[in-house]
């Protein structure tokens, strides 16, 4: 699929090497984990307890703790974009779907549209 700043969407399974087409098919881990204490707020204005995932907010970025960047994506090559091409990553753990975008989403992709 694509995402709609025009980069692709691959699904876990990708080279292992990004810039590397004889490498072997590795799935690709989010570099996202789950905070560990509790959540700043009070239980009434803000969610308190512990980080359980129930929040997106629970979940922090670390850079190189896994194969993606903050957008849940890479540059490298693919069968498609033998040159490389900047490519976001669906994973099995959070965020799963692409976190941001590295381009500019396209207008046609804005309700109302």
């Amino acid at each position: 699929g694509w995402a709609a700043d025009g980069f692709p969407i691959y699904y876990k399974y990708v080279y292992s090497e990004a810039e590397d087409m004889t490498s072997a098919i590795a799935e690709m881990q989010s570099s996202y984990r789950l905070r560990s204490g509790a959540r700043p707020g009070d239980g009434t204005d803000a969610p308190g307890g512990d980080y359980d995932g129930t929040y997106i907010q629970d979940f922090e970025y670390v850079q190189g703790l896994g194969d993606l960047d903050e957008c849940n994506g890479r540059f490298g090559k693919t069968p498609e974009y033998p040159e490389g091409t900047y490519y976001y990553v669906l994973t099995a753990d959070f965020p799963v779907i692409p976190a941001c975008f590295v381009g500019t989403p396209s207008e046609d992709f804005q309700i109302g549209n």
